[in-house]
């Protein structure tokens, strides 16, 4: 089992990136990625997005780098 954390640095806050991949020979078996905003005073996690889409988890940590939070509101759902 992988593990991998990526950590998006910010002023006041950090995006963190925590995946979890397990591989055998014939692929991914199971992948799990959760993103948190965390606070930078007080160490406080939010969690905004789970996901099981296999390389979700880079694509948001890339484009959080890119373009900020904002990047953010387009994974995020809404509910009508």
């Amino acid at each position: 089992m992988e593990k991998k954390t990526t950590t998006v640095r910010g002023l006041t806050f950090d995006v963190v990136v925590f995946e979890t991949m397990h591989r055998d020979r014939a692929g991914t078996l199971f992948y799990r990625a959760e993103v948190f905003i965390r606070n930078r005073k007080d160490g406080a996690q939010r969690l905004v997005q789970r996901t099981r889409i296999p390389n979700t988890g880079q694509a948001i940590a890339r484009d959080v780098q890119q373009r900020g939070l904002r990047a953010l509101n387009s994974f995020t759902v809404t509910a009508a």
